[in-house]
């Protein structure tokens, strides 16, 4: 008994060492795959015989959980709202869509529609037993709350100058370039709405559920925006008509003369996004001021993170390396501000309300003319517990 338990728990620091031996000082932490985080749990209920509940947070305790990876290389465009990405449904490891490596591209860096979900998806929220029937044959499904930590990894700079000046010890001070986090979830659209709210699936979702992959979201399966905002366009009114001097007249009244039939104009989107004007308290992270180099900011978020206690202010330190070396050292504390995230990113909220199916979006911002955000690249790492 002890034997097999211990193969199951050793194998992956065996690879880990394996690895280390390789790659040289910096090793390379172990991931397990899905298929290892299903044996070594079945592992551990069958011969300690424990009840699933404590199963489950042993689990929890060692960090032993599947993961899905999504990454970015560069993110073009200077618009001031840029879509950079979004995640597989969680408690996916791949995306459940048909195609090769471009239709998953696609579905990784398409920009979503401002539509609200009442239009978007009429039939209502799949639920969680329906996305789970997506899931591929043999696959164990997640939990109903599954997401455990979320993990991000940009590679940007803005645009390396500014009028203001940067402050030594607080880079982060007044920037106008960051990131912010979105989320998607799947819902029925109208047509297949009666027959999912009565409970009478059609023969084309029948059939799916019965096929042998199941790893594929039906067509009447869409994903709609829940962050950010949706709000109404406000009506723009039409431009005042040139004056008989002006240089556009003539173009102006050939266009619009009596008893000419009016050109069909483009029909205005009704909806927009929500954009904060500023960068919020929820943003992933803020660009250090009028830095020329890319910098690697690594920013975790975790299902137990409880927010610190306020700091009044952060020491003045002559330049943030040193800030940042007496903090690794314990000998200062420092505000979430202070190192560019949002202040109400360290409670563990947003990441323990996901649900089984939800995805996690990131949006690059920009603000004011003079402000850039350069992206060079953007992972994200989503672990959920099974």
């Amino acid at each position: 008994m002890q034997s097999d338990l211990q193969m199951a728990l050793i194998k992956p620091q065996d690879s880990e060492k394996k690895s280390t031996s390789n790659s040289g000082p910096s090793p390379v932490p172990y991931q397990p795959s899905l298929r290892d985080v299903v044996a070594v749990k079945a592992l551990v209920q069958r011969y300690t015989r424990f009840p699933l509940e404590l199963v489950d947070a042993i689990m929890d305790e060692a960090a032993y959980w599947a993961h899905s990876r999504v990454a970015v290389s560069t993110v073009g465009g200077q618009h001031p709202d840029r879509f950079a990405l979004r995640t597989p449904p969680l408690g996916f490891e791949r995306f459940p869509i048909r195609g090769d490596y471009l239709a998953r591209k696609k579905y990784t860096e398409q920009v979503p529609e401002p539509i609200p979900a009442e239009e978007a998806a009429a039939g209502g929220e799949c639920s969680v037993d329906d996305i789970r029937g997506w899931l591929p044959a043999g696959q164990a499904p997640a939990r109903d709350y599954p997401c455990r930590k979320i993990i991000f990894t940009i590679v940007s700079r803005d645009q390396g100058r500014t009028v203001d000046g940067r402050i030594p010890h607080r880079p982060y001070q007044g920037s106008y370039s960051w990131f912010d986090v979105g989320l998607e979830r799947y819902g029925w659209q109208g047509e297949h709405a009666q027959q999912v709210v009565s409970g009478r699936a059609s023969l084309a979702t029948k059939s799916f559920q019965t096929s042998p992959l199941r790893a594929l979201a039906p067509d009447s399966a869409v994903l709609y925006t829940i962050r950010p905002g949706i709000v109404a366009r406000p009506p723009r009114p039409p431009p005042p008509p040139p004056l008989p001097g002006d240089w556009n007249y003539r173009a102006w009244w050939r266009l619009n003369r009596p008893g000419r039939k009016p050109q069909a104009k483009p029909p205005v989107p009704r909806w927009m996004f929500d954009f904060p004007p500023e960068p919020g308290d929820d943003r992933i992270q803020s660009n250090r001021v009028a830095w020329w180099n890319c910098t690697t900011h690594t920013v975790a978020w975790s299902w137990n993170d409880k927010k610190p206690a306020p700091v009044l202010a952060l020491p003045q330190y002559a330049f943030f390396e040193e800030f940042c070396a007496a903090l690794k050292k314990g000998r200062t504390a420092c505000a979430l501000d202070d190192v560019g995230r949002g202040s109400d990113t360290g409670d563990g909220s947003f990441v323990r309300n996901l649900r089984v199916g939800d995805v996690v979006t990131v949006w690059a911002k920009s603000r004011h003319n003079v402000w850039e955000n350069v992206v060079r690249s953007i992972a994200v790492d989503v672990y959920w517990a099974v």
